[in-house]
């Protein structure tokens, strides 16, 4: 406590116990705190009919008393704030023993114990529960337990009835059926289509006018053949021209480049 601190680093002029406790009373203010303080006051005097209790007046004993009246308060927020991650998840008798271990420490009553309860609640259960009227928390809590039970009931039998009370793994096993069947009816992929784009994609670009000359040379080869001899063929013709006319991809003989000389 930081009024303990105060009493270590002034300790001579606070040597006598009691009234170390009369100051750190006089110190604790607030609704929460002043029923200990004035009950801890009477108990250490014998004042106002009060039995004096052996022990009071000691620094101790004052230590002690403080710590089993609030420190139970910080563990009880901590609870109070697990109570609120508590999420229900289909069984009311799981959920409300836990929340139930809570609300030891928290010690919830009344509208807040109900509320707190609801929140996690789904709908169809709150509206089974409000047709009903209930005095106190306990009957209130019964009547909330039979409920959702009730609600629980009728939510399996559903299920059953359209035929989905079967098993998790039967359900998995019929979905991986079902999608197996489906692919083996899905249209195979065009393997040869796909190799053909590869290798298309794989080949290196080639000048469009090159390409153009490869597929009439190919035409012209398919021709009828007419010259077989150079010599004979080329007769007349001055060989700077017929050097000209094969520089250019040409026939030798007319310098078209539609066909060779051996087809003119």
């Amino acid at each position: 406590m930081a009024v303990q601190d105060y009493f270590e680093r002034n300790s001579h002029l606070w040597t006598i116990e009691v009234d170390r406790i009369k100051y750190a009373l006089g110190g604790m203010e607030g609704d929460d705190v002043a029923p200990f303080t004035d009950t801890y006051r009477k108990k250490m005097s014998g004042a106002l009919g009060y039995t004096k209790e052996i022990g009071y007046e000691r620094w101790f004993m004052f230590e002690q008393k403080v710590t089993e009246r609030f420190a139970p308060t910080h563990e009880a927020e901590r609870t109070h704030k697990l109570m609120k991650l508590e999420s229900y998840h289909g069984d009311i008798r799981q959920f409300l023993l836990r929340m139930e271990n809570h609300n030891i420490k928290v010690g919830l009553q009344g509208v807040a114990w109900r509320d707190m309860l609801k929140a996690q609640m789904p709908e169809a259960g709150l509206l089974r529960l409000s047709f009903e009227t209930y005095p106190n928390d306990e009957l209130w809590l019964a009547g909330f337990k039979n409920t959702m039970i009730q609600h629980e009931n009728h939510k399996e039998d559903k299920h059953l009835r359209h035929g989905k009370g079967e098993s998790s793994g039967t359900s998995i096993s019929r979905k991986t059926e079902d999608r197996a069947s489906t692919k083996s009816n899905q249209r195979p992929p065009k393997r040869h289509m796909v190799e053909k784009r590869a290798a298309y994609m794989g080949k290196p670009k080639v000048d469009r006018k090159k390409k153009e000359w490869s597929k009439e040379k190919t035409a012209t080869n398919k021709k009828e053949v007419v010259h077989t001899d150079w010599d004979k063929a080329h007769d007349s013709i001055p060989k700077d021209v017929i050097d000209r006319r094969r520089n250019n991809k040409g026939c030798t003989r007319c310098g078209m480049t539609i066909q060779f000389w051996k087809h003119c």
